[in-house]
């Protein structure tokens, strides 16, 4: 009977604790992602020490910048009048490092800092050396001219004359490293300050992407997103403006969107992602496309698309972008950010560009395989998994009255190089993101589970215990309240059946209480039927 009587004990308590703590995890389980959502903000805002902050700061991911360099391959026929013949160099590849120095966390939300940019080439990654040559267009010339266009007539015979005694021509014969960055000395770069004083580089060397390696574009200050998570890394001031002047409308003179190496959650169905670069001189809007995975991770993929480049004409939102009104879609004019330099950007070969930009150019191949820009981003945190963003140097050549080496030349836009920029997420930076932002959440509805799995466990297996001690599943017999079920049982040795613990068998002692009254009865019919006997016998 001890036995019993611990086992139920023993049952009970189990019941009624799994029935507690299941009660508890369901309602953790219920406010968990709650509890998670804030818990990951903290980690993916720009915020001191937290996990995006990291990675913001000192990019871990390997990060590639591929040249393709157009040589000319018709160079005097060209300058005669006749078509421009181009066959694609590259690529050459350059390693990139984006370090954010001396971040300054400001009272109101924004952190202030300067990114250097540092670039090495790699030879294994390319197509061969940086001392490889190639003939391209001479854009010290190009520039030049589009400079002294407005200029009095004796400024520009000046101009031709030092042209002509320093054996200037419009086709050129360079390495690849002094087109890049080591860059060479030229006489019109040297006088160009005199001429035009804002130009910031006076040493007199030329390179397309001259002053742009170990180098900053300036201060930046961002929101933290740490008050208001949907501007996380959105541009706030670029050297202390809000705004630019390079357009002539202040929508386009916005600086909207992110930097492009995070950003704020993707919460739903984002059609859009917007980011700034300076070297294209505004912000960029990419067109969500479809879902993709990286090592397990699910990112939104988002797409360059026609819109970007199209005119005012067939984009009325670019229409500010317009400065030279009639310019047909797909190139973007970026000269009021190059000090005048009549430089234009594009998608690389024209892709997705007006098709008369190839009319000119022979060599050319604008197919979308490989042409297409586009952006992967992690939704739950905003960090960009996988970018590769294309786009096209141009220089816009025009005749000028004065400058005889232009003299015959078709007019047009014609290309000089295009760039590849590629980030991806790598597996050790998987495991990162994984063991900082999504272990959490899968250990804590882990564990939760678990222990309500458990908890439904002990509470089935607490009731079968108590239905075997009691004969029933409800925790009090309602058999044993009703007073008609109640009646005596008659103690006899004879007539007991007990287990073998010393508790009665249920079953078995209704059969034998049955036998016993139904025996009984039987007696006294016989007993009944002898006095009837003895009372009519005389």
């Amino acid at each position: 009977m001890a036995v019993k009587c611990n086992s139920k004990k023993v049952a009970k308590f189990l019941l009624w604790t799994s029935i507690a703590i299941l009660i508890v995890s369901t309602v953790l389980l219920i406010v968990f992602p709650t509890i998670y959502k804030n818990q990951l903000k903290k980690q993916i805002t720009l915020t001191e020490g937290s996990v995006i902050t990291s990675i913001w700061e000192d990019i871990p991911l390997p990060l590639y910048e591929e040249l393709y360099f157009f040589n000319i391959t018709n160079g005097e026929d060209f300058v005669k009048g006749a078509p421009l013949n181009v066959s694609e160099v590259g690529p050459y590849t350059y390693k990139g490092k984006w370090v954010k120095r001396y971040p300054q966390w400001n009272s109101n939300g924004t952190v202030s800092y300067r990114e250097t940019r540092t670039y090495h080439f790699v030879p294994e990654m390319s197509v061969g050396s940086q001392d490889d040559e190639i003939y391209t267009l001479n854009g010290p010339m190009a520039i030049a001219a589009s400079i002294v266009k407005n200029y009095p007539w004796w400024l520009k015979i000046i101009v031709s004359a030092a042209l002509k005694i320093k054996d200037e021509n419009l086709i050129t014969r360079k390495k690849i490293r002094e087109l890049v960055y080591d860059g060479y000395n030229d006489i019109i770069i040297k006088i160009a300050p005199t001429i035009k004083p804002d130009i910031p580089y006076k040493n007199g060397r030329f390179a397309w992407l001259y002053g742009k390696n170990a180098t900053d574009d300036g201060v930046f200050t961002v929101f933290t997103g740490a008050e208001n998570a949907s501007v996380t890394n959105f541009i706030n001031t670029w050297n202390g403006q809000e705004r630019l002047d390079f357009w002539k409308g202040d929508t386009c003179n916005m600086m909207n969107g992110t930097s492009i190496e995070t950003g704020p959650p993707i919460d739903g169905y984002q059609e859009t992602y917007t980011f700034f670069q300076s070297i294209f001189c505004r912000s960029l809007t990419f067109n969500y496309t479809r879902d993709v995975t990286h090592y397990g991770i699910l990112s939104k993929r988002f797409e360059a698309t026609y819109e970007i480049f199209a005119n005012g004409s067939e984009n009325p939102n670019n229409y500010c972008f317009d400065v030279q009104p009639g310019l047909a879609s797909g190139v973007l004019d970026v000269s009021a950010c190059q000090f005048g330099a009549p430089v234009l950007i594009s998608f690389p070969h024209f892709h997705m560009a007006d098709p008369s930009y190839l009319e000119k150019i022979n060599g050319l191949q604008p197919n979308a395989e490989n042409r297409d820009s586009y952006m992967d981003v992690d939704p739950v945190t905003g960090m960009s998994l996988y970018l590769n963003v294309k786009f096209q140097v141009n220089v816009q050549l025009q005749r000028v009255q004065g400058i005889f080496q232009l003299d015959d030349i078709q007019e047009g836009i014609y290309p000089i190089f295009w760039a590849a920029l590629s980030l991806e997420i790598d597996q050790d930076m998987a495991d990162f993101y994984y063991r900082n932002l999504k272990r959490p959440e899968i250990i804590g509805y882990g564990v939760l589970s678990a222990v309500v799995f458990l908890c439904i466990i002990g509470i089935i297996v607490s009731l079968i215990i108590l239905r075997k001690e009691r004969g029933e599943f409800p925790l009090i017999n309602e058999e044993e309240k009703s007073p008609e079920n109640k009646r005596p049982i008659h103690k006899s040795s004879k007539h007991s059946n007990y287990g073998s613990q010393g508790t009665l068998k249920c079953d078995e002692a209704s059969e034998t209480v049955s036998s016993a009254v139904e025996e009984e009865n039987k007696a006294l019919d016989l007993v009944g039927d002898d006095s009837a006997l003895t009372i009519n016998n005389p």
